[in-house]
């Protein structure tokens, strides 16, 4: 009866698994564009990949004269389409800026671009993307100015983060939580698609009523400051290879988010976002986070007290965590 009764929970546990697996398989099959731009972020995306492969080949050492011409035209298809549908944004006019640079660098290499130029000149958008404050194309950055600002001990810095879970009474300001997102901002992204959205809570009645659906917080809730939820659009994938992009977007956003407060000299805790479909669709219909975004996790912020505990966290010894030059296949 023993081995039944066994039997039987180990099916239902699969069976419970696989209707979680479907869950967040639709949500991925629904949002993403593997089939093709249908929405707005659909189609954002899409220009983004395409500008951002130009500024690719234009960061490279020697760029081939005329690289990219099929991918210059298609971008001008699609931004051109994109701007008739919703007018222009920073992202149409990033691209733009982009076919800017590649012009300019193609132009200077001796190669005929008279064809793009005309596309231009039809598109008639020289003032109107340019009152946008946005950049495309490569910028030049000089070591010796890079040496100025990372003249820091980073080690020092990062052996000094911790898990934080004891917090001051000091409100978290809107402009604290403003500055660390900005600085996240600058977390890689896939073909800088950048995925990433922060929801952030300060009052108390909303920090309670969202920490209640994440159960690693018991005991320390209460003296949070800010709850933060990192959530990470899967609208912009477009590949089944991606299928697993938004996790690893989500995650470096995230951990520069700690980063940012911690060089901020405030206190994070990442409170895990593993859960089952159930609890992940009650905590999207209570905040609104719609479900073509993956919940990647919450965080916990809150200025610190002059002295606190935290867990040692020993970490395992380096020779099993790196693998340096292992034998290849």
């Amino acid at each position: 009866m023993a081995f039944w009764s066994r039997k039987i929970n180990d099916l239902m546990l699969l069976i419970r698994l696989a209707k979680n697996f479907w869950y967040d398989y639709g949500r991925f099959a629904k949002a993403s564009f593997m089939v093709g731009p249908r929405k707005r972020e659909n189609r954002r995306a899409m220009i983004h990949i395409l500008y951002h492969s130009i500024e690719h080949g234009l960061s490279l050492s020697a760029p081939q004269v005329g690289f990219g011409r099929e991918k210059i035209k298609r971008l001008l298809q699609e931004t051109k389409s994109y701007i008739t549908d919703f007018g222009i944004d920073m992202s149409a006019a990033s691209a733009l800026k982009t076919v800017e640079a590649w012009s300019l660098y193609s132009k200077k290499a001796g190669d005929d671009i008279s064809s793009v130029e005309q596309t231009l000149n039809e598109m008639d958008l020289t003032t109107s993307f340019r009152e946008l404050l946005v950049s495309g194309g490569t910028e030049e950055v000089h070591f010796s100015e890079l040496r100025k600002v990372s003249a820091v001990d980073f080690a020092s810095f990062m052996q000094s983060r911790h898990s934080v879970r004891q917090f001051s009474d000091r409100l978290v300001a809107k402009e604290e939580i403003e500055f660390a997102t900005v600085i996240a901002q600058q977390a890689p992204s896939v073909c800088n698609r950048q995925t990433c959205r922060v929801y952030a809570f300060t009052e108390e009645k909303d920090k309670a009523r969202v920490l209640s659906f994440q159960s690693g917080n018991r005991g320390f809730g209460s003296e949070i400051g800010a709850v933060l939820i990192v959530t990470s659009n899967m609208e912009h994938l477009n590949l089944v290879g991606e299928r697993n992009q938004h996790w690893v977007d989500g995650g470096l956003f995230a951990m520069t988010l700690s980063l940012a407060f911690h060089g901020a000299e405030m206190g994070v805790c990442m409170l895990n976002w593993s859960v089952t479909r159930d609890v992940d669709k009650a905590m999207r219909a209570c905040v609104g986070i719609p479900e073509n975004e993956a919940v990647i996790t919450m965080m916990g912020v809150g200025h610190l007290k002059d002295v606190f505990e935290v867990p040692c966290s020993q970490r395992k010894p380096v020779d099993i965590v790196l693998s340096l030059n292992p034998a290849l296949n």
